[in-house]
């Protein structure tokens, strides 16, 4: 058998390449938890919760998809979450064109604001574009979020929010959500406060987090994950 002589030399340039890999691995998943304002590795990942999705409250909510789905998926948000960012851009998109559009899938929104005044302000202005005009509320959101603006800098202001409204809704539609963001604001925000309340019962930690029949799934995972769990799911049904 031939002997492996390694220079004491690369050691350490070695033990710093697998220290990275390492590392790399352990953050692919990664999400936004109260009082923390950096990347949290997902820990609970595809685990089994107590609860299933079939029974979250949908009462109010943004939805998308056919009512008759068989199966349904609990998703909670933050407008100011980086990582529910990439989650929009790169996970969503997908599940919308393999499961929603395919009636396979339907998608409630449950907000999880946590991250300052201008999550709550946004909160308000996506009930508020619900109940104005439902069927564009996914492109609304999605708008949200491709400009989104740094966390508690005080980005999403009235003018900004009416921007973005705009881009999306008529100019009578993006009225009535800039008045009905003033006129109804307590109760948005006691809906809200709800979907929070729910979410922390049913284990959600921070954001994002879908539960996907009984499976929760916690942070930015890759769309493999999440289509591997959807997968498992409606095999059940």
């Amino acid at each position: 058998m031939p002997s492996w002589n390694i220079n004491p030399a690369f050691y350490t340039p070695l033990s710093i390449i697998i220290a990275g890999i390492i590392i790399a691995g352990a953050i692919v998943g990664v999400g936004h938890v109260p009082g923390s304002s950096a990347a949290v590795p997902s820990t609970n990942t595809g685990t089994t919760a107590t609860v299933d999705s079939s029974q979250v409250s949908s009462a109010g909510n943004p939805t998308l998809g056919s009512d008759s789905a068989p199966l349904t998926i609990a998703y909670w948000f933050d407008y100011q979450c980086p990582f529910c960012k990439q989650n929009e851009a790169t996970v969503m998109p997908s599940i919308i064109k393999d499961y929603v559009d395919t009636g396979k899938v339907r998608i409630v929104f449950k907000d999880f604001s946590f991250l300052g005044p201008d999550s709550d302000t946004l909160g308000h202005a996506g009930r508020a574009v619900w109940q104005v005009a439902p069927q564009k509320f996914s492109a609304w959101h999605t708008a949200v979020y491709a400009d989104q603006g740094e966390e508690n800098t005080g980005w999403a202001t009235l003018a900004e929010i009416q921007k973005i409204t705009a881009s999306v809704l008529t100019p009578s539609e993006t009225a009535q959500v800039m008045q009905l963001m003033q006129s109804d604001k307590a109760k948005y925000q006691a809906a809200m406060d709800a979907d929070k309340q729910e979410g922390e019962q049913d284990g959600v930690q921070g954001t994002p987090a879908m539960l996907i029949g009984t499976q929760m799934i916690a942070g930015a995972e890759p769309y493999a994950t999440v289509k591997a769990a959807i997968d498992q799911e409606l095999a059940k049904k």
